[in-house]
């Protein structure tokens, strides 16, 4: 057993090639490390996801070397975002206060983001694999000696690493093997609190410029204009509602998100691609260290409340607090985990808070209502509010 990380060209094994896992890699690779990404899809692939790339993210995108390809995708400039309770009255915050320099968010599909990140990780020496599930790891003492792989063109593969990191979002595919690994019983199954549900559409009438947030009985929705004359309509929503409503995510439009009045104006005729739909049993930080040598990153660490937007800027800054301690602590797997730790729950903690506590509103029509009514008699209420969900 290794006590601790060889002094040689270290290895790094990340599972998950989403937008925290491809930068992490990027940004490891960068700096010298033999860095392997693992990756359960064949990219492009569609993702759920609100879609919005907060101006905070573009100095992240200028740092990784994909910030022109970013910005040459189709996608959409948001120069504000638009909350509208159920009456249809709202309250508008421009992008720039958000943070990160920028006047603008940008909103463009998930197929093309993570792609393009990781085209750039290939780019700077990443070995990547693609639809590559991992079904095992070897645990000794605690800590991770190596993952077992199964590709569709490359048959099973056995990958030893000094550090392993798991990328693969709320799914948690390394935590959840370390629990049976260690033959530790699971945890009772819970039916899911919520579904999130997402298609992009035509025949959206919004804006160039804007994403708008509606607030409905139960749930919430967001809308913006993506590339190739589409838009993205994703929305969260109590499960037991979904449980009532034969006919999928069409049919909870009608019959649930039209409850907004904004919404019917909007999205009252749209046809939309195929429906994504995804169970979600809750938001929060999980482990950050699931064993000496194993990390948590992006959504797998933590599943920001997407009601604010934040959940991109969130991968890109954690992965860049894990890479930089990294790059400082390559020879201590314990250091890492306890600066990772303090580090991460001195940046997030109150972001968490905070933007779950404005998703618990938006859940509730009379306090929404109030809340933006609240909101619209002072802008710098808004702002001080928007950096919350930030910083």
């Amino acid at each position: 057993m290794r006590s601790q990380i060889a002094n040689r060209k270290s290895k790094i094994a990340i599972v998950g090639a989403g937008p925290a896992g491809s930068s992490l890699a990027i940004r490891l690779a960068e700096n010298g490390f033999d860095t392997v990404l693992i990756e359960r899809e064949k990219f492009p692939r569609q993702k759920l996801c609100g879609e919005f790339i907060s101006p905070e993210c573009l100095p992240h995108f200028e740092k990784l070397g994909v910030l022109d390809s970013m910005l040459t995708a189709g996608g959409d400039r948001i120069y504000e975002t638009l909350f509208f309770e159920k009456g249809g009255k709202s309250i508008a915050i421009p992008s720039g206060w958000f943070g990160g320099g920028g006047s603008f968010a940008l909103s463009l599909s998930r197929a093309e983001m993570d792609d393009r990140l990781l085209k750039r990780a290939t780019e700077t020496g990443v070995a990547v694999f693609e639809s590559t599930n991992v079904n095992g790891l070897e645990l000794d003492q605690d800590r991770v000696e190596t993952i077992t792989t199964r590709a569709e063109d490359a048959g099973i593969m056995e990958i030893e690493a000094d550090i392993f990191v798991d990328a693969t979002g709320r799914a948690g595919t390394l935590a959840r093997l370390i629990g049976k690994s260690a033959n530790v019983s699971p945890e009772h199954l819970q039916k899911p609190s919520f579904v999130g549900f997402k298609a992009h559409v035509t025949g959206a009438e919004i804006a160039k410029g804007r994403c708008e947030i509606y607030s409905f009985p139960g749930g919430y929705a967001g809308l913006s204009n993506v590339e190739n004359d589409r838009a993205n309509l994703c929305f969260l929503v109590r499960s037991e509602i979904v449980r009532t409503v034969a006919g999928g995510g069409h049919e909870i439009v009608k019959r649930v998100v039209l409850k907004n009045n904004r919404a019917s104006e909007t999205i009252g005729n749209i046809s939309a691609e195929d429906w994504l739909a995804v169970s979600i049993n809750g938001f929060g930080t999980k482990s950050l260290a699931p064993a000496r040598n194993l990390f948590t990153v992006g959504d797998a660490a933590s599943f920001i409340d997407p009601f604010t937007g934040s959940g991109m800027v969130m991968a890109l800054e954690s992965s860049g607090i894990l890479a930089n301690v990294i790059i400082a602590n390559r020879e201590s797997p314990e250091r890492i985990a306890a600066e990772y730790s303090s580090a991460y729950h001195q940046r997030f903690a109150r972001r968490l808070r905070i933007c779950s506590a404005l998703r618990r509103s938006a859940f509730m029509p009379k306090l929404a209502t109030a809340v933006v009514a609240s909101l619209a008699l002072s802008s710098g209420a808004r702002r001080l509010l928007a950096r919350a969900t930030r910083s």
